[in-house]
C-alpha cells in the first residue's frame, strides 16, 4: 500500500487527520513545513510509493512551491499530490491544478471525502505501475529477440566457418568468420549507445514479435 504524506503547518489538525487516516488502514507520515519534507523527499522519493496531501498556505515555503519542486521530477501519475485549501483560496487551487496537482480537499478535510479521493489516486497509481511493468517486460522481450537475431546469426556463421578441419580453412572462410565477428562487435556497441541514450525504437520481427531497431 502507498504511504500518505501529510504536509501541513497546523500541528494539531495534521495530527488528528493523520490518526483518522491510520484508523482507515493507511500508513502516514507528517511534515509541518515544506523544507523538512523536501529534505525527506531528496533521499526517499520513489515512483508509485507516496500520495501527498499538501497544504497550500504555509510559512516560509508555501504549498505551490513544494508542488513545483515535486513536479520538476515526478508526474501526477508517478506521485499524486492532493492540495489542502481553505474556502477562500479558489484562485490558488486553480493555480495548483495548472501546476500539476492531482486533486484538492477543502479544509477542514472530511475524512470520507479524503479517503475516496485517496482511493482514486491509488487506482491511478496501480494502473500506471501495471502499464510501466508491462512496457518494461515488452522491452526486455524485444531485446532478447534482438540479441537472438542480430548476434546469434553472425555468431553461428563465424563458428560454422571455424569449426572445420583447420588444415582446410582457407582465406575465404577466415574472412567470413572475421566479418561475422566484426558485425557482433558493431551490434554490441550500437546496443550500448541505445542503452545510454534511452531512445528505443521497435520493429516487427516475426509472428508479431518485436525487436529493437539497431541503427
Amino acid at each position: 500500500m502507498v504511504k500518505i504524506i501529510l504536509i501541513d503547518d497546523d500541528e494539531i489538525n495534521s495530527k488528528i487527520f493523520s490518526k483518522r487516516l491510520e484508523k482507515r488502514g493507511y500508513d502516514t507520515e507528517v511534515f509541518h513545513n515544506g523544507q523538512s519534507f523536501l529534505d525527506f523527499f531528496s533521499e526517499n522519493a520513489e515512483v508509485g510509493k507516496y500520495i501527498i496531501i499538501l497544504d497550500i498556505v504555509m510559512p516560509q515555503m508555501n504549498g505551490i512551491d513544494v508542488l513545483k519542486h515535486i513536479r520538476s521530477t515526478y508526474s501526477p501519475m508517478e506521485m499524486p499530490v492532493i492540495m489542502l485549501s481553505a474556502n477562500d483560496e479558489t484562485e490558488q487551487v486553480v493555480e495548483c491544478l495548472n501546476f500539476g496537482a492531482s486533486d484538492y480537499l477543502t479544509k477542514p478535510a472530511n475524512i470520507d471525502i479524503a479517503v475516496a479521493r485517496i482511493k482514486t489516486q491509488q487506482e491511478l497509481i496501480s494502473f500506471y505501475m501495471d502499464n510501466l511493468k508491462k512496457k518494461q517486460l515488452e522491452t526486455i522481450n524485444s531485446m532478447v529477440t534482438t540479441f537472438n537475431h542480430e548476434i546469434n546469426n553472425p555468431l553461428t556463421i563465424a563458428l560454422g566457418s571455424l569449426r572445420r578441419d583447420y588444415s582446410k580453412i582457407d582465406e575465404k572462410r577466415v574472412k567470413i568468420a572475421v566479418d561475422a565477428l566484426e558485425r557482433i562487435a558493431s551490434i554490441v556497441k550500437k546496443i550500448e549507445r541505445i542503452t545510454k541514450s534511452g531512445e528505443v525504437e521497435e520493429d516487427t520481427y516475426i509472428a508479431g514479435r518485436k525487436m529493437i531497431k539497431i541503427k
